[in-house]
């Protein structure tokens, strides 16, 4: 519902098994994203009902959000051979970390590393990418990423 980078991963690495899973608390979080799944991809396509959705949902979600919290973590396993490769990014705060990773990609922008347009992360591979995980990691709580200190 909410990971494209799965398949754009797929596309650019010509990676066939990529796979994600999305789990958040508190709990019940977890069972409204699983009941969505119950609705038609028509209804879920449909802009008006997804406005009307994001209406609804974001004052629950900003007060759940100021009782239990707004952290965001993501967790990373990489297999392949005999190789197992676990990374962990932990933030405050979502909004705050989508926010650094934008400015992050903004700096390489300005600073004429990377060409005005519509990039997909893992496109972004590569000193440039590097440049945008080091940015990035400065408002961490959490920050294991094997290779990028």
């Amino acid at each position: 519902l909410d990971e494209p980078d799965v398949y754009t991963l797929s596309q650019i690495t010509g990676v066939p098994n990529i796979s994600s899973r999305f789990g958040t608390a508190p709990m019940v979080w977890n069972y409204l994203f699983a009941a969505l799944r119950l609705l038609p991809h028509t209804l879920l396509g449909d802009k008006t009902f997804g406005r009307l959705l994001a209406a609804f949902s974001d004052p629950v979600i900003r007060i759940a959000d100021a009782i239990v919290g707004a952290t965001n973590a993501m967790r990373i396993d990489a297999r392949g051979g005999n190789e197992h490769v676990v990374c962990r990014v932990v933030h405050d705060d979502l909004e705050n970390c989508v926010g650094i990773a934008t400015a992050a990609f903004g700096m390489e922008l300005l600073q004429g590393t990377i060409q005005p347009g519509v990039h997909l992360p893992p496109a972004l591979w590569g000193e440039t990418g590097r440049k945008i995980l080091e940015r990035v990691r400065r408002e961490t709580e959490v920050w294991q990423v094997p290779g990028v200190p």
